[in-house]
């Protein structure tokens, strides 16, 4: 759900969209195995923290990026995607994307990112193609 805020300024009404929750990230390790959740919108103005909390998640071998909360993604958020992949394929991990919500899924194959990122219907999935 969205909250919308309305402005008025010199007889011009504006109506814009501000999104109700900010950008969640929370990251659980277990065998190896990294899972970054990303829920709201992971853009410009949030991905600082977004870039910060990938930064931790790459001592692991696999990372499993969740993004069945994600509900927009700019090109800031696929810019840290492509580094992310590339750090951990130089690390001789493996990076997978989970679960993208329609919005994220849209981008991601617009720029064919899912074309070298594997993604996957669940964690477990993800988790066991890494076996």
């Amino acid at each position: 759900m969205q909250n919308r805020t309305l402005a008025q300024a010199e007889g011009v009404t504006t109506i814009g969209v501000m999104a109700e929750l900010p950008l969640l990230l929370s990251t659980e390790r277990a065998e190896g195995v990294s899972v970054l959740k990303v829920t709201g919108d992971l853009d410009l103005s949030t991905i600082d923290a977004f870039d910060a909390e990938l930064e931790q998640s790459l001592d692991s071998e696999r990372l499993v990026i969740e993004l069945a909360d994600c509900t927009f993604i700019d090109s800031s958020a696929l810019r840290a995607l492509v580094r992310a992949q590339k750090l951990v394929t130089r690390a001789g991990g493996e990076l997978a994307l989970v679960a993208p919500s329609q919005p994220a899924r849209r981008v991601l194959e617009i720029a064919t990112l899912d074309r070298f990122v594997p993604v996957f219907g669940t964690v477990g999935e993800a988790v066991t193609s890494f076996a």
